[in-house]
């Protein structure tokens, strides 16, 4: 049986890498005339009767590579958007490979001038490619906006909160092929963008991903900008406020980044009942909110320098955040009932404070090397500085605690990229991230918490072309974390992963792709601590140094499907993972202590539908929805979340104007909490105004809403609480929202802000 299972394996492989024998390849370069390669040229080789044999797409370098043609005379056609057509007659053998560069010359016209008719969607070997038109560019002020706009089927995008998804889990995402964080792309001007490519199937630097998004932006090299950008929030108190300035000096970049950002929301209300299961009886508690106030700041600022040439792209980036929460407070009316020795009602009053600020430098490199070799190298420091008050009040019963911290961060990644004759390409990646967190406690349980960790990741993708229409990619890899707590021993935690995806591509506007996975993830640095913080007067919170790493299991398939103005996707998705991390209660000296199990079990299938519909330039329409089911074992007991989704947006233009409008129904969601919540109906919609650098938008969330109300519920052996919550940043409310721009000098490139605003911290909170 282990032999048969062995042939079924190794047959498909190596029929993989069987190359067609007596086939002429064709092979080359596409450049501009200084020299700089066109990335995302397209090449078509057509016969002297101008039939199409074969075509292919340049990659990031300009190179292309097409094997398995015949034996003629044939005609090499290049193009690209922003570029005069090139063509070259040849004679192919199949003896030795033809090598042919071709040179384009820049058109005439801008890309805002240009027009284009084909397909919207234009399919990759590993991907899909999207070029903006002048309406989707002109009615978006952020690169979330950008691809909210470009509606690309199964890609889900919340433009306020800075998040793009597809396929099950989060986008990768990129800007010129080098990594970009949330506020880089939030603060991306989409007029810059000259095209997307939308990596569903990631090979090369984007290998590892699950789906990575890469904006492709003009190229320049003088002039610079100023731009300012304003959101004001109408309803409940937030803003955000950015500037941004760049200077070109020919091959290298300056760029100057600052903003700010706060809330200041008052009148949040929920009603809770708790249900604590001590041996010798059950204590109910029944809050009711009185007042709650909440004031978040932060501030950024960064400088970046970045140098390119034709050989490789340096850049260094030196980043300062302070995020602050001045006040957390929440005052509760408190009943006892049950087994209490408490008053029957009391006043409960609860604050939080804290405020963090971080220092980091980054380093990164590209490089080009011979025979179509690349090499990506990184790596990146910061210092932080945590701070975090909690105060917990019940008449003249009293909780304090104070805790600070001092965390260092090391990141490195290598990855080498080989690029194959025939098409198949070999990708290497090294990753490193070693943490350390020294914390003191003070307050009700003082200690001492110093912890290191460190995370290494190797991992090896082999790509195959099959016959011209599919692909099979294949990443065996392994990883291995050590960490040690102050006074414990070090745990090691070691594991093989694998992944295999096949894709193909049957037919013009057609996409299949399948695959599986193997691997894992380590808990978080808050839940492997050995501090102990109270919440209030019967309830604790503590870590577990004892949590080992969780296996993942992941299986996918997915069809998309493109017919006239119409582009649908079909996806099944399961997500399966072991030893997870779970929230914990148990019964220990009077009190009710909260902390993690690492022997959890967690389940979730995911199939849905998307369609993107275009019925004109002006009208643009997305649609999707599915089926959503979570299920966890846990605390002795099988927990489960299951819900239909929807979800709906659509645009409409009309010269200097825009509106938008979309919806989404609520769900039921899970998390390794095991609290089962119950979200609300979220719609909205917005106006806008453009008109060359500046651009006023005003909106509407959930305007029919006056008190809309989540449900959180847990149900455990020692402890069980039914919440209803009413957030007043979910009720009706608007926003305005300005940009403006000024340029200066010519051929200025409009650079983005690279600004990671989270400061990591190994704290456990009270909340």
């Amino acid at each position: 049986m282990k032999e048969w299972k062995l042939k079924i394996f190794i047959l498909p492989l190596v029929l993989c890498l069987v190359r067609t024998a007596d086939a002429a390849e064709l092979k080359g370069k596409i450049s501009d005339t200084d020299g700089n390669p066109v990335d995302f040229a397209s090449v078509r080789i057509c016969a002297t009767d101008s039939t199409l044999i074969a075509g292919a797409v340049t990659d990031e370098n300009g190179i292309y590579n097409i094997s398995g043609l015949p034996e003629c005379e044939i005609r090499v056609n290049a193009s690209c958007i922003g570029y005069n057509s090139t063509s070259a007659e040849l004679m192919l053998s199949n003896i030795h490979p033809i090598i042919c560069d071709l040179v384009l010359t820049e058109s005439t016209n801008t890309l805002q001038e240009l027009t284009v008719t084909s397909e919207r969607f234009v399919r990759t070997r590993n991907g899909v490619t999207v070029i903006p038109d002048r309406e989707q560019k002109k009615h978006a002020s952020s690169g979330y906006e950008l691809v909210r706009n470009l509606m690309i089927p199964g890609v889900t995008v919340d433009a306020f909160k800075g998040s793009v998804s597809a396929l099950g889990g989060k986008v990768s995402l990129y800007i010129d092929g080098m990594e970009a964080d949330e506020r880089e792309v939030r603060q991306l001007r989409p007029d810059d963008v000259e095209r997307v490519q939308y990596i569903d199937a990631p090979t090369g630097r984007y290998a590892g991903d699950n789906v990575a998004l890469n904006f492709i932006l003009r190229k320049r090299t003088s002039g610079g900008y100023v731009s300012l950008d304003a959101l004001q929030r109408i309803g409940y108190t937030a803003g955000d406020y950015n500037l941004a300035a760049k200077y070109y000096d020919r091959n290298t970049q300056y760029t100057l980044f600052a903003g700010t950002d706060y809330k200041n929301i008052q009148g949040s209300e929920s009603e809770r009942d708790e249900n604590i299961r001590f041996p010798d009886g059950t204590i109910n508690r029944h809050y009711t909110t009185i007042a709650e106030r909440n004031k978040k700041n932060s501030q950024y600022g960064q400088l970046r320098i970045r140098n390119k040439n034709e050989h490789r792209t340096l850049r260094a980036t030196l980043n300062i955040v302070h995020n602050a929460t001045p006040e957390g407070y929440n005052e509760s009316l408190l009943k006892y009932s049950g087994l209490s020795s408490v008053a029957a009602e009391v006043s409960a009053e609860r604050s939080e404070r804290s405020r963090g600020m971080k220092y980091s430098l980054g380093l990164s490199g590209t490089f080009n090397l011979p025979n179509q070799q690349s090499i990506d190298a990184s790596a990146s420091a910061s210092v932080s500085k945590n701070r975090y008050d909690y105060n917990y009040k019940e008449n003249v019963s009293a909780v304090n605690s104070s805790t600070s911290e001092n965390l260092y961060n090391f990141h490195a990644s290598l990855n080498y990229v080989k690029d194959f004759r025939h098409g198949n390409s070999l990708t290497i990646k090294l990753y490193e991230l070693y943490n350390v967190s020294s914390a003191d406690y003070n307050g009700t349980h003082s200690s001492w918490q110093h912890l290191w960790m460190s995370e290494s990741l190797i991992f090896a993708e082999y790509m195959q072309p099959l016959w011209k229409i599919a692909s099979l990619r294949v990443s065996p890899g392994f990883s291995a974390q050590a960490y040690r707590l102050h006074g414990r021993e070090t745990i090691g935690n070691y594991s093989p992963r694998a992944q295999a995806v096949f894709t193909i591509q049957p037919a013009r506007g057609q996409f299949a792709q399948i695959g599986g996975a193997y691997g894992n993830s380590y808990p978080q640095l808050a839940m492997i601590t050995d501090a102990v913080t109270q919440v209030d007067m019967l309830q604790q919170r503590r870590g577990n140094p004892d949590l080992k790493q969780t296996r993942i299991t992941q299986a996918m398939a997915v069809y998309s499907l493109g017919i006239g103005k119409v582009n649908f996707q079909l996806m099944a998705l399961y997500m399966g993972a072991s030893r997870l991390p779970l929230v914990s209660y148990s019964i220990e000296d009077g009190m009710l202590v909260q902390s993690f199990r690492g022997d959890g079990r967690w389940d979730q299938a995911t199939p849905t539908l998307s369609a993107t519909w275009m019925p004109s330039k002006r009208l643009n329409i997305q649609l999707s929805g599915g089926w959503m089911y979570n299920s966890y074992d846990g605390n002795g007991s099988r927990m489960s979340a299951a819900c239909w989704t929807a979800e709906a947006r659509a645009a409409y233009y009309i010269g200097d104007f825009a509106i938008n409008a979309y919806m989404s129904t609520p769900k039921k969601i899970m998390g390794y909490d095991l609290v089962s919540t119950r979200t609300i109906w979220d719609f909205g919609l917005s106006g806008s105004w453009s008109h060359k650098g500046l651009r006023i938008e005003a909106g509407f969330h959930n305007p029919f809403y006056r008190r809309p109300r989540y449900r959180m519920t847990l149900d455990c052996p020692e402890y069980s609480f039914d919440n209803t919550q009413y957030a007043t940043s979910d009720r009706q409310s608007a926003w305005v929202k300005t940009s403006w721009s000024i340029d200066f000098g010519k051929k200025i490139k409009h650079d983005t802000q690279n600004v990671d605003k989270n400061i990591d911290s190994g704290i456990l909170r009270a909340r």
